[in-house]
């Protein structure tokens, strides 16, 4: 008896799964027969198993729904929305008493009586326009009548796993005993036998894989009584469409698609899709278009969600990333549109207007994409503001057995998927082509840049003495953005057993789990996309068409250019300045350069100038110098060559803020460091203001041999203008300065304070201690109080 109730117990919930998008069409299609018939005959035998298994709430609730269905075949009453409402609320229920029964739970005592009234209840006269109009037509693919259902056993899940586990441990001695083959010299007869036994391993895995393998119509399932409900309580007519549920994927990747699945569809219901008066005003259709599509692509499914409402408003997204505090607006005024579409996936941010039941608190899409992720998918969007948005999820077909490439680096192996694997190339190859730019490694193949990392560098490992040439390989990460990657070398490929690493390992972020190959020692499988977020990689999605469109549009429409001078430095690396500062490029003889207190200068016209790049010893006797002028400093900058007068970027391509550099700019497709003209201005020694903007120094006591050898030439080295002595007709200008060092000062200072009002006077004293708490004269050797008091702003009075 235990046995019946189980294979009842499991025949029921799996035509329960089943069952809900038959009762949705149904709805939308009241004269199609076929399926009235067929959830009639589910309920009534339910019905008929109840009475010998002993399961009267299973038998009552399954004979109401029977009764009406009986009525609605005889024509005695019609399928309304109501109706229909109380069938899957039926359904429901029976649904909860089939898992109470499977796990030995006491059964929930919900009032039945509630279920089976609405269900007999007369049909309303008038239902609300919202009611009569919500449908949701489902496209479901059926089988042929003619031809006979196939034959089917059920079995235990654990059964299966334990089959798939060894037929994995098979794969592994096959893999073995290829290694010890290829060792030995070749037995032409020991290989064919070992080639048909490879080939009946390989038909044997792929018999038991598909054991686990699920059709994608588990997924749609819940999909059109989800869509059906949310149309209801929402006001919106919604048609769904579900296209490829024949497709076939692991029956784990199914369970862990699911929740991502439903999220979607019910973000797309909620704020996706309007309501059927703003269609109407907006000249679309009145009801929503839904549609749910998968496809098998090589070893991946791909499942696309479409809708055509309004898409996402990337501009309320960043406006409310910016109140969030997550952007400032020059950085968000930079960001590219897939930049800004990106922020969906950040927590906490939505483009919804209000909180409802459904959504609007920005908590989902990053789990969603973090799910899809774990697993090894991607997702991507497809936005188009106004008229729909697609969501596109690839996901591996199965995560059991794959195949890989075996890599080496730092002296140890790891594994890697084909999958992930676009080229591969060595670093000798004339394609090929490695910079370093800004402490960055850029790999330009054939003429496509691709970011560049080295796996012993990501891994903290030692690079090893490298006896050959290093292997590239273009990697494809979970984001779909490609990135080069260095190893050693790649040993080979294998068929990969793949196996849970312990969560220490996972916790690095940068594998996917272990594997045993065919030498049978444990090796890592490497993870793209924790290695791109590991050396902090761009992760925009990649769609190579539309961003080389965005990027030319944005370069035509926004992107201010502004003459710049490609030169080469002394040191080799080739960079670009705004022309403006440049205020001409000469030949100058290489002796006039010189180095001094750390800093370079050079002889020109008379004047010392300073140098910017501090280069003083050359090589020849001539050396090409830029003249740069930032209005009222001059500086001079030595380089190699000046190349040519090119455009670029008002603002860098990337913007680096390091030292002289402001970022890295692409010319021609060469990548070139920008100087940044406020750094290399602002490390200049400082100059004298201008004499027109300050006084003199009136040296009182200019026969005194100490005024006269050591003030008046500090002063000047200072950049003042010096007279010794006073004026003998008194001229005195209100910005001059006095100083005064002898013992007669203060009777000096009494009579220029009578006669020449407004100018400064500062008393230099010989002692270092002054001679009272009146005292404000400064100490003549206390260079820095007599440089602030001779800098000083104007002032009246005395110092």
């Amino acid at each position: 008896m235990d046995e019946l109730l189980q294979e009842f117990i499991s025949e029921t919930q799996e035509t329960l799964e089943a069952l809900a998008g038959e009762v949705i069409a149904w709805e939308a299609d009241p004269d199609d027969r076929d399926r009235l018939d067929a959830i009639f005959r589910f309920f009534h035998t339910v019905k008929g198993s109840c009475g010998f298994l002993n399961l009267p709430r299973f038998e009552r609730l399954s004979h109401a729904a029977e009764d009406v269905l009986s009525e609605i075949r005889a024509g005695k009453r019609t399928a309304d929305p109501a109706t229909v409402s109380a069938v899957l609320g039926i359904m429901d229920r029976i649904a909860e008493l089939a898992e109470a029964v499977a796990i030995g739970a006491a059964l929930p005592q919900e009032n039945d009586d509630y279920l089976i009234n609405a269900l007999t209840a007369k049909e309303e006269e008038e239902e609300t326009p919202v009611a009569d109009s919500v449908t949701a037509p489902v496209a479901v693919a059926r089988a042929s009548g003619g031809q006979a259902a196939p034959r089917t056993i059920r079995l235990p899940l654990s059964l299966i796993d334990q089959l798939m586990n060894g037929v994995s441990d098979m794969v592994l001695a096959r893999n073995e005993l290829s290694r010890k083959l290829r060792e030995r010299n070749g037995d032409p007869e020991l290989e064919s036998a070992f080639e048909r036994l490879s080939t009946c391993v390989a038909d044997m895995r792929d018999a038991i894989s598909k054991t686990r393998m699920q059709r994608v119509d588990r997924l749609f399932t819940a999909i059109p009584r989800m869509v059906r409900d949310l149309g209801r309580d929402l006001g919106k007519r919604i048609d769904l469409t579900l296209e490829g549920g024949d497709v076939e994927m692991d029956r784990e990747m199914v369970e862990m698609v699911v929740d991502p699945l439903t999220h979607i569809v019910r973000n797309s219901i909620d704020h996706g899709i309007e309501t059927s008066e703003r269609r109407l005003a907006l000249g679309k259709p009145e009801s929503g278009q839904l549609k749910l599509e998968a496809r098998q692509s090589g070893n991946q499914i791909v499942i696309e969600v479409s809708d055509d409402g309004q898409g996402i408003d990337t501009a309320r997204l960043v406006d409310k990333a910016v109140a969030a505090g997550r952007l400032t607006a020059e950085a968000a005024a930079r960001m590219s549109e897939a930049e800004k579409l990106d922020l969906i996936f950040h927590p906490g941010l939505s483009t919804a207007h209000q909180v409802t039941a459904i959504s609007g608190r920005g908590v989902g899409m990053d789990v969603v994409r973090a799910n899809v992720e774990r697993i090894g998918g991607v997702i991507a969007l497809d936005n188009r503001p106004g008229r729909g948005l697609t969501i596109m999820l690839r996901v591996p077909l199965t995560l059991t057995i794959i195949p890989g490439l075996i890599v080496r680096a730092g002296g140890l192996h790891f594994a890697i998927p084909r999958a992930a694997v676009v080229e591969i190339l060595h670093d000798n190859n004339e394609t090929l082509q490695i910079s370093e730019v800004g402490g960055a490694k850029i790999a330009t193949i054939r003429a496509v840049r691709h970011s560049m990392i080295d796996l012993e560098e990501v891994l903290g490992m030692e690079m090893p003495a490298q006896t050959g040439p290093r292997a590239i390989m273009v990697v494809r990460s979970a984001t779909g953005v490609p990135f080069a990657m260095g190893v050693s070398a790649v040993d080979n490929h294998e068929e990969l057993v793949i196996r849970p690493a312990s969560p220490l390992v996972m916790a690095t972020g940068v594998y996917a789990g272990m594997t045993l190959p065919d030498n049978g020692k444990p090796m890592l499988l490497l993870d793209a996309a924790g290695l791109a977020n590991a050396a902090r990689l761009p992760n925009i999605v990649d769609d190579r068409a539309a961003l080389l469109a965005h990027e030319a549009e944005d370069a035509q429409n926004r992107v201010e250019m502004v003459p710049a001078l490609r030169f080469e430095e002394l040191t080799g690396e080739r960079r670009l300045l705004k022309l403006s500062l440049i205020e001409r490029v000469e030949d100058i003889d290489a002796h006039l350069f010189g180095r001094s207190g750390g800093r370079g200068f050079v002889r020109l016209d008379g004047r010392l100038v300073p140098v910017a790049n501090g280069h003083h010893g050359f090589a020849g006797d001539k050396v090409a110098a830029l003249r740069l002028r930032d209005g009222s400093r001059e500086a001079c900058y030595p380089v190699a060559a000046v190349l040519d007068i090119v455009d670029m970027p008002a603002v860098p391509d990337m913007v680096a803020m390091q030292g002289l550099l402001s970022g890295v700019a692409v010319i021609d497709g060469e990548h070139l460091e920008v100087i940044n003209p406020f750094a290399l201005f602002a490390a200049l020694p400082g100059e004298p203001v201008a004499e027109k903007d300050r006084g003199r120094c009136l040296l009182a006591d200019g026969e005194d041999g100490w005024t006269r050898e050591i003030l008046a030439p500090l002063l000047r080295q200072a950049g003042h203008e010096v007279i010794l002595g006073l004026p003998a007709d008194a001229a005195v200008d209100p910005r001059d300065i006095v100083l005064f060092s002898g013992a007669d000062a203060t009777q000096a200072a009494d009579m220029l304070a009578s006669d020449m009002l407004g100018c400064r006077v500062v008393h230099l004293r010989a002692t270092p201690r002054p001679n009272g708490p009146q005292d404000s004269s400064i100490y003549r050797y206390d260079q820095d109080a007599l440089m602030a008091a001779v800098s000083g702003s104007r002032a009246s009075g005395k110092a």
